[in-house]
């Protein structure tokens, strides 16, 4: 990271900036407040339904981790309902896609305008497939990998619990962008209190957590159950061959993800963090909304085939899944 000769000229570096979020569910949301709070030159917010509306009524309220209200006039929101915003052309210097996977495209097409030859892209959707994507569509120059660990659900429309504090992890991802491209990012980041961590290898970054989705997100939905449920032997036992066939496809696309035994670990740890946490494709079941099944153990059974390899397991789990939303 750059050096700065003073904490002042960090804070005006980023109070500058313009920053989008689109796809404002839970986390979007939150991200948006965290980084409002802190203060930017404009906040831009897409979002959608009761929740965007809300918002653009009466701002975002956040509670748990944290309680405030931003009622800021830098911040712009824009429904899909209405239509996307057309201010701020070239003008957005860092572009978070927060979205569902589903919509990841669809927000792609319609912030191209927005964007100037500095402006740099995180796509933080879950699922294999979008990186590549961005890079494609933006140019490679200009997107990150990502991945976030803090947790958030909505209890009302314009309403965030943070649930609990983690880190939103950044990475270069193939010949894209480097450490000293995402100073701006990081800064931003850190002062909105979200904890940014640098990850040199953003392949690895994105199959991480996507090892960690298709063990819990799949199993928890059909079962409808919280993810606690989850550490039952026999649960467990399901959860980890459903990551360790998945795992099995990252390393043939040579991935350097950690071992079984530390995929193993980790899942663990992570049911046991979110052991009260009612999963989104299981919300998303339950409200009849579209899962991302298909960017999640569909992708993995999509990419094996082309190996040859078997993934029974991912292609049962994707099956019943997709059954549940025909």
């Amino acid at each position: 990271m750059a050096r700065y000769t003073s904490i002042w000229e960090v804070i005006c570096e980023v109070d500058n900036l313009n920053v989008a979020v689109l796809g404002a569910g839970s986390i979007g949301s939150l991200i948006a407040a965290k980084i409002c709070q802190y203060g930017v030159e404009n906040l831009l917010i897409h979002a959608r339904g009761e929740h965007g509306s809300a918002m653009a009524l009466n701002g975002i309220e956040v509670r748990g981790q944290d309680s405030f209200i931003i009622k800021d006039k830098s911040m712009i929101v824009s429904l899909d309902e209405v239509g996307f915003y057309t201010g701020l052309k070239n003008e957005i210097d860092i572009l978070f896609i927060t979205s569902k996977a589903n919509d990841v495209i669809s927000l792609m097409e319609k912030s191209l305008h927005l964007l100037n030859e500095n402006s740099k892209v995180i796509c933080l959707s879950n699922g294999l497939g979008h990186i590549e994507k961005c890079m494609d569509f933006f140019g490679p120059h200009r997107v990150f990998a990502a991945s976030i660990s803090h947790g958030a659900w909505r209890p009302e429309p314009g309403v965030v619990n943070w649930a609990g504090k983690g880190n939103i992890s950044i990475g270069r991802f193939g010949e894209g962008p480097g450490l000293s491209d995402a100073e701006e990012i990081i800064n931003l980041l850190s002062m909105s209190g979200l904890n940014p961590i640098w990850d040199d290898d953003g392949r690895k970054l994105v199959w991480s957590k996507v090892l960690l989705n298709i063990a819990i997100n799949p199993v928890a939905a059909l079962i409808g159950c919280e993810n606690g449920m989850l550490l039952r032997s026999n649960l467990f036992e399901l959860c980890s061959s459903i990551m360790i066939e998945g795992a099995t496809i990252a390393r043939q696309e040579k991935v350097n993800i950690p071992s079984d035994e530390e995929l193993n670990s980790k899942l663990h740890e992570v049911i046991k963090a979110t052991s009260t946490n009612f999963c989104s494709m299981l919300q998303d079941v339950k409200k009849g909304r579209p899962t991302e099944i298909q960017f999640l153990n569909q992708a993995v059974v999509d990419r094996a085939e082309r190996y040859g390899i078997p993934t029974p397991k991912n292609n049962l789990l994707s099956e019943l899944i997709k059954s549940l939303n025909s």
